[in-house]
């Protein structure tokens, strides 16, 4: 009997560290596809064009939106295991509470919409880009070619902004919920208020 009890022990013991280190590769995830929307965020320029800065700005402000979810994440997660935000255990740490998750659970969902929004935009965002181009190419005067054609450039970068930042909103986004979810189930099931 005692070395049943010494196994499921150790067994459990795995379990544990194999989940903390889960959980630690996910934040380091989230750290990194944060600092992508960063970088990603301080590059963007406007175009000076409605349509395509319309998708532009709305991108950009669901990068902003997801990187301020990230990082409240994974302080509510570091408070919830009783660690400092450099890693050190202290017990006098405040727990958040259920509201608390249920809280960023409603937030990282106004997330999904802003990015929802954004992407909303991406096709008459893309047509204009398009359309600027084709312009530029038709204009006769040179200097007006070449003012067009820079304008053109310019909506053809946030179009890309857009392009190369969905998938890593989206990608944070989902797994922000997945955390969050698992999170709130846990203290639910295990009446851990």
């Amino acid at each position: 009997m005692k070395k049943i009890f010494c196994v499921f022990v150790s067994l459990f013991a795995m379990v544990c560290a194999i989940n903390a280190q889960q959980i630690k590769d996910d934040i380091q995830k989230s750290r990194e596809r944060a600092a992508k929307l960063q970088t990603l965020a301080d590059g963007y320029k406007v175009s000076k064009n409605a349509k395509v800065d319309g998708y532009g700005d709305a991108m950009k402000e669901a990068a902003v939106f997801a990187i301020a979810n990230s990082v409240q994440l994974e302080n509510l997660y570091k408070r919830q295991i009783g660690e400092t935000t450099d890693g050190v255990t202290d017990v006098t740490i405040t727990k958040p509470s259920l509201e608390d998750w249920i809280l960023l659970s409603a937030t990282i969902f106004k997330e999904g919409e802003s990015i929802k929004k954004a992407t909303d935009k991406l096709q008459e965002a893309a047509d204009e880009a398009k359309l600027m181009t084709e312009n530029a190419g038709k204009e006769k005067n040179p200097m007006k070619a070449a003012k067009a054609a820079k304008s053109a450039k310019a909506a053809a970068a946030v179009v890309e902004f857009g392009n190369s930042a969905t998938p890593i909103l989206i990608e944070e986004s989902e797994a922000q919920v997945k955390a969050v979810n698992t999170i709130i189930e846990t203290l639910k099931s295990g009446k851990n208020l």
